[in-house]
């Protein structure tokens, strides 16, 4: 398998791995009425395996272009307009698409309960070439159609049950595991909250492990207790500091997996009678605008999110002329900005950045 993988798949070996003639891949592959659907199935799963994309397909994507690419996030319009790091990533995206004379298809869903209708598009009509879905949940059985499909995908955001699909997204459990550890070493603190985003996407997933890495390092077993789920909301990370007040958890710091969840966070705090820094020092993550210009000025985990798209967009597009991709992961650097609010006396950006060769791996990393 590893020797498959290692150059472009082609159609005897999706047809020996199904364990089926060439002549059946092909037409399991083409949905033959002729072959079974368990068949067509397996064969289906084993392209999909291999990251195999029939000539037929990639020539059929080159001579019927429709000079668009579309961007997949499977939330409602409102949800995506209203968080920096998606807007940021739109605009990576568009810019390369533009320089391309390529326009760029923006699918959302109608509600936050309907993912699927951001798909839906794509399914009934070609509006565009390929498709870049981002901050879809690890539950997402959207994506995993796509990724069988011949059409040119890539995903914004790691998802570890499909590591053959073309993937880009920062450095989460560095950033979180960054952020962590200053907390420890500079400013001494113990007990560290962590208000997670949705667990069902890997990127929480990956803060929250970052996490609990520093504590362990620092021969600290992480709390459960400490760490509360929440929703990338200022009112999230508000209720967040509620819960952990309520239920009686000392905490003598907080990281918060996103700069809204921090800035409601230190609202919860001061309504609490506690002082940001002096009682209890705070992390944000993304360094949005807003960072810079609270009171205090938030320290937080900053990544290019307009890098992120920019490169996604460039992948994309090799992957619409028929070049796969150089690697199929690739991790964006994080690092830390250290402003007020965690207690330090000046802002800096601190030496603390993934630009190690190991943090920016083209290798899957569960």
């Amino acid at each position: 398998m590893s020797e498959e993988l290692g150059r472009r798949s082609t159609l005897k070996d999706v047809a020996r791995l199904a364990g089926v003639s060439p002549a059946t891949a092909s037409m399991a592959l083409a949905d033959n009425p002729r072959i079974s659907q368990a068949t067509r199935a397996a064969v289906r799963d084993a392209a999909a395996q291999l990251g195999y994309v029939p000539h037929a397909a990639g020539r059929a994507l080159r001579s019927q272009r429709v000079g668009a690419i579309a961007v997949v996030l499977p939330h409602s319009s409102e949800h995506v307009f209203s968080h920096p790091t998606l807007t940021a990533l739109l605009e990576g995206i568009v810019s390369v698409a533009a320089e391309n004379d390529l326009s760029t298809v923006l699918s959302t869903s109608r509600s936050e309960q309907d993912e699927a209708s951001a798909y839906r598009r794509l399914t009934l009509g070609r509006q565009a070439d390929g498709a870049i879905v981002a901050s879809a949940s690890m539950a997402d059985a959207n994506v995993i159609e796509l990724a069988r499909s011949s059409y040119p995908l890539v995903v914004v955001g790691r998802l570890p049950h499909l590591p053959h699909v073309t993937t880009v997204c920062l450095d989460d459990r560095h950033g979180g595991e960054v952020a962590t550890r200053h907390l420890l070493e500079v400013h001494g603190v113990r007990r560290i909250a962590h208000i997670s985003g949705p667990l069902g996407h890997q990127s929480a997933q990956d803060k929250l492990a970052g996490y609990r890495a520093a504590l362990v390092a620092a021969a600290i077993a992480p709390d459960p207790a400490l760490a509360v789920e929440s929703d990338y909301s200022d009112g999230g990370g508000y209720e967040a500091v509620e819960r952990l007040t309520r239920a009686g958890t000392p905490f003598d710091a907080v990281f918060a997996a996103n700069d809204q969840m921090a800035l409601g966070a230190a609202d919860a705090l001061r309504a609490y009678g506690l002082d940001v820094p002096g009682d209890v020092p705070l992390v944000g993550y993304d360094d949005i605008l807003l960072a810079r210009y609270a009171s205090p000025a938030l320290t937080s985990v900053q990544g290019d999110m307009a890098a992120v798209g920019a490169l996604a967009a460039r992948r994309l597009l090799g992957l619409m002329e028929g070049h796969p991709a150089p690697e199929t992961l690739k991790l964006l650097p994080t690092g830390l900005v250290v402003r007020r609010s965690c207690g330090c006396a000046e802002d800096r950006a601190t030496a603390e950045a993934s630009l190690h060769p190991q943090s920016t791996t083209t290798q899957q990393r569960d």
